[in-house]
């Protein structure tokens, strides 16, 4: 096993190349270099596998027994070794491999179709894998290098994450068509015109439940709170059912209103977040995410 590793692809090609051929000149042609090249090729092969691969006579070449039994195997090489070069050529030319990505829900169904779309139109051979999945596992899963970059909002200074801004999302609060705010604001609303109203709202421990807590705060407000649930979905079907109403990010607006539910702008400046792609600094990227990156690149209107 040592002897075919200490083997340089060199001295493999050359002993195939002499026992297709029968013959030293003409193999030395064929590989382009010197007989005494290809001797001295052969001789180090012999040397390292431990006896003679060839018995010589003025006019032919031919295989000894042990020679017999090491071409197929020195063929086997041969052609594991270019399928391997071959392999990597296509990964580094995007003819295949795989594309893993991790997003929150929101982005994932409003803009991720768009841009995989196009990705997929230029690269049709790579696999693509989503995992749509809540802010803080989107963050913990590129934090841990199970993908190499994920969709979400701006994380926090302690995240260490390198942060590429997409777009300022707003945030809008999603009523019944039926609840008396429905009537009475049409355009926007603020946070003090909802501070008396039941409540429906994510669950504590959630990314989006501490930043919208922490302008509840900086008003001194006190939140009348209902209902507590650990997807937006949920909070859209609490709505739908009129337990309460919600403050959600605008990306999920959408959503709520396949619901039938209003929703309505939240004129507050401290109620924005910027979405974007977030990737670690101390990951190396493939070739098939840094192709993904650069075509979504310009930013997206909301």
């Amino acid at each position: 096993m040592r002897a075919l590793m200490s083997l340089s692809f060199k001295q493999l090609r050359a002993f195939i190349t002499v026992a297709q051929s029968h013959n030293f000149a003409e193999a030395a042609i064929k590989l382009h270099i010197s007989q005494p090249a290809l001797s001295s090729a052969i001789k180090k092969c012999e040397e390292l596998l431990g006896g003679a691969l060839f018995m010589r006579t003025t006019r032919s070449v031919s295989l000894t027994k042990e020679g017999e039994v090491f071409l197929p195997i020195a063929l086997r090489l041969y052609d594991e070794y270019y399928d391997s070069i071959n392999q990597i050529q296509a990964v580094f030319a995007k003819q295949t491999g795989s594309l893993t990505i991790a997003s929150m829900p929101s982005f994932a169904e409003r803009y991720l179709p768009e841009y995989l779309y196009a990705f997929h139109q230029h690269y049709p051979n790579i696999s693509i894998k989503i995992e749509d999945v809540v802010v803080e596992r989107v963050v913990e899963l590129v934090s841990q290098g199970k993908v190499e970059c994920g969709f979400s909002f701006e994380p926090t200074i302690e995240d260490d994450m390198t942060f590429t801004p997409l777009f300022t999302d707003k945030f809008v609060v999603v009523m019944h068509p039926s609840h008396p705010l429905s009537e009475r604001y049409v355009d926007s609303i603020t946070l003090l015109d909802v501070q008396d109203e039941s409540m429906v709202v994510m669950n504590r421990n959630s990314n989006l439940r501490v930043f919208i807590d922490s302008v509840y705060a900086h008003y001194n407000i006190s939140p009348h709170i209902i209902a507590e649930a650990s997807q937006i979905g949920t909070l859209g079907q609490l709505v739908k059912q009129q337990i309460g109403i919600a403050i959600v990010p605008q990306l999920s607006s959408q959503r709520m209103e396949e619901l039938g539910l209003r929703c309505v702008e939240l004129n507050e400046t401290l109620l924005q977040r910027k979405v974007g792609i977030i990737s670690t600094p101390y990951q190396h990227m493939s070739v098939t995410t840094q192709a993904f990156l650069e075509m979504i690149e310009r930013p997206v209107t909301t």
